[in-house]
């Protein structure tokens, strides 16, 4: 009987709750998608580095049930109120509240299964979809079909079971608790506004306002050009966040009230067309809804943010790229002998169209390196130093013009982020322990090799002026007319590892430091890390301005359900269909802007802040801009799917009356 009764009732309340079924079932076959490719084999055996794919997917997933768990209980909750003079009805007639309950409870069930089943199948195709896109990224020879795999489907499954017994235990109290009055008058209730008086509300928002700007001035603070970052810079920004969230919250359980005081104190707009009948039925919702409002503008906070972040972090790689290995092949030892056999290995396996091998000198005056916090943790600091013929090669085999230098001058070149801690005139003038006075010409950020014992910078000088230093270092590097693969990276360390690596009397190899830098190697890397990052950030994005959109479309869907009567007063006093709509527009424009203003602003003000972090690793200090373009307008295509769809749904109902 409670079964029959529970399945008619999933079809009756389905064509109204179509955009949340919908949304969850999109929801878990993005999870089944991400679990298939994370514990995919073919996708695992790609990179050793994939393996670290499947425990951010993991971490990833419990930040994603816990929001669609907010989704799920926020719907049951309206479910229920919505149909509280039917279930009160049934008490009425002797049917037990437990009997009452379980139909209910089973009815979520219901729904919860018919997503899960319509994830499975949805899932797999997404899945097919996100190996294309690692494939792409990765630019892998052949495509990868994603198979089926027991592991996905256990994970989704305890996902599954995990959402439901916290939301249906939530349900079950809630019913436990209500009484047949508080179900026969629950859609008569009036909700309670949460702020009760005028100077509360304007108290709330004007702190939640000054909580926004204290986190913007400590990120301010903290975040600058020419401030070396360190670890504390972490807890800052965790600081800093934590205080945009509770302004957004503030604002939002405030502003809405504020701004409907203001608006209904002046007559000229409160009487102008439909502005009176728009804000007396927003004013109910905004006034009892903040921490609803709140938790969404969060999330819409964490969906542009997540989406910057991707972005960000695709030119942060590809920059990297350039940095980390500006040409083909970069190796260097201590000895050039080793150098020169490495050269004739590479000679055999590569067409090699320019070339060559240099020596780094160490000088132990360390004019430079005492600019550095790290100075003082180092036993023996000294600076590095190259011949100016040596780096006008380098200049030459990256197509950049060669520079001079007279024999008294001297040429620094730094990575940018350690620009900052030179420019003093503590350096314009050097004295190196062979006796030569160099005075500074210029500092550059032309640096095309890293790896030199943890040093950020070299000294370049006059050809005569490594007279007598130490020769610390040889370097080679290589452009080849082939392109390099990370397999080649092993090869090469296998052909030398002789020649660097000796077996001591006690069977323990020891080896000589060195380094050899494979730009295939590097590339797919970071295109790795570049496809991980994009995936995560977009998966959560596209989970929480879905579930974001389907709040705010189940509380307009209800609204127009409940207010028929409003709409049906206005059409018999004459008002057209057409200024009808207009006014349901404008109805919506403002609920689904509402949450999603502020949080805009504060990702933006956080972006561009973070951008001081990366803009010397960004192909250019605004590049930013471009990518916080481009995610507000994915939010917006998503934003407006759901928009269209609420509205539609929202005439049907009223067209009903």
């Amino acid at each position: 009987m409670l079964s029959k009764l529970a399945i008619r009732n999933v079809k009756r309340s389905s064509q109204d709750y179509i955009i949340y079924l919908i949304t969850i079932t999109i929801s878990f076959s993005l999870i089944f998608a991400m679990n298939l490719v994370s514990w995919s084999d073919a996708i695992v055996n790609i990179s050793e580095n994939m393996d670290t794919f499947k425990s951010v997917i993991i971490f990833v997933n419990a930040i994603v049930i816990f929001v669609i768990c907010f989704l799920i209980n926020y719907t049951t909750r309206f479910m229920f109120e919505k149909r509280s003079k039917e279930f009160g009805t049934y008490m009425l007639l002797g049917i037990k509240k437990k009997k009452i309950s379980k139909m209910f409870l089973l009815e979520n069930i219901i729904l919860g299964f018919i997503a899960l089943i319509l994830a499975i199948p949805l899932g797999f195709v997404f899945s097919q979809f996100i190996s294309l896109f690692i494939v792409k990224v990765l630019d892998l020879p052949q495509a990868i079909f994603i198979k089926f795999n027991i592991m996905s489907f256990i994970l989704l499954f305890i996902y599954f079971i995990t959402i439901y017994l916290l939301v249906l235990f939530f349900a079950y109290r809630r019913i436990k608790k209500v009484k047949i009055y508080d179900l026969l008058y629950l859609e008569k209730k009036n909700e309670e506004r949460v702020i009760k008086t005028k100077k509360s509300r304007t108290t709330i928002f004007i702190i939640s306002i000054l909580i926004g700007i204290g986190a913007y001035l400590i990120w301010n603070s903290q975040i600058q050009p020419d401030i070396v970052q360190d670890s504390s810079v972490l807890t800052y920004l965790m600081i800093g966040i934590i205080l945009f969230i509770i302004s957004i919250y503030g604002v939002m359980f405030s502003f809405s009230d504020f701004l409907l005081s203001i608006i209904l104190k002046n007559k000229k707009i409160k009487y102008s067309k439909d502005n009176l009948f728009v804000a007396r039925a927003f004013s109910s919702k905004s006034r009892t809804m903040g921490m609803t409002l709140g938790t969404l503008g969060v999330l819409i906070m964490f969906t542009s943010l997540f989406l910057n972040f991707s972005s960000l972090n695709k030119g942060l790689y590809d920059s990297i790229i350039e940095t980390s290995s500006p040409f083909d092949i970069s190796v260097f030892f201590e000895n050039r002998d080793t150098v020169l056999k490495a050269y004739n290995i590479i000679k055999e396996d590569y067409t090699i169209t320019d070339s060559i091998i240099y020596d780094i000198y160490l000088d132990p005056n360390s004019n430079i390196e005492k600019q550095f916090s790290s100075y003082a943790y180092k036993k023996d600091p000294a600076d590095f130093i190259m011949k100016i013929s040596d780096y006008n090669k380098l200049l030459s085999m990256k197509g950049k013009n060669k520079i001079s230098l007279n024999d008294d001058e001297y040429l620094l070149v730094i990575e940018t982020a350690g620009l900052s801690l030179v420019q003093n005139d503590s350096i314009n003038e050097i004295t190196l322990s062979n006796g030569k006075t160099l005075h500074q010409k210029n500092i550059t950020t032309e640096l095309f090799f890293y790896g030199l014992s943890n040093a950020s910078y070299v000294v370049v000088v006059p050809d005569n002026a490594v007279h007598n230093l130490h020769t610390y270092e040889t370097f080679m590097s290589i452009d080849t007319e082939e392109d390099t693969t990370k397999d080649y990276e092993t090869k090469l360390n296998n052909e030398l590892k002789s020649d660097l690596c000796v077996i001591d009397e006690n069977g323990h190899e020891e080896c000589h430091y060195y380094r050899t830098t494979i730009k295939g190697a590097v590339i797919e890397s970071s295109n790795l890390m570049t496809a991980i990052v994009t995936a995560v950030c977009v998966y959560m994005s596209f989970i929480f301005v879905a579930i974001v959109e389907t709040i705010l479309a189940i509380q307009s869907l209800s609204d127009s359900t409940k207010y028929q009567y409003r709409y049906m007063v206005l059409n018999r006093l004459g008002v057209k269909n057409e200024q009808l709509y207009k006014t349901i527009r404008k109805q919506l424009y403002i609920l689904f802007a509402l949450p999603a203003i502020y949080p805009i602003i504060i990702s933006f003000v956080t972006v561009y802040l973070l951008n001081r972090i990366y803009a010397p690793l960004l192909p250019s200090s605004t590049v930013y801009l471009s990518y916080f373009l481009i995610s507000i307008i994915i939010f917006l295509l998503i934003y407006s799917i759901y928009f269209i769809a609420t509205y539609f749904g929202f005439k049907r109902n009223i067209d009903k009356s």
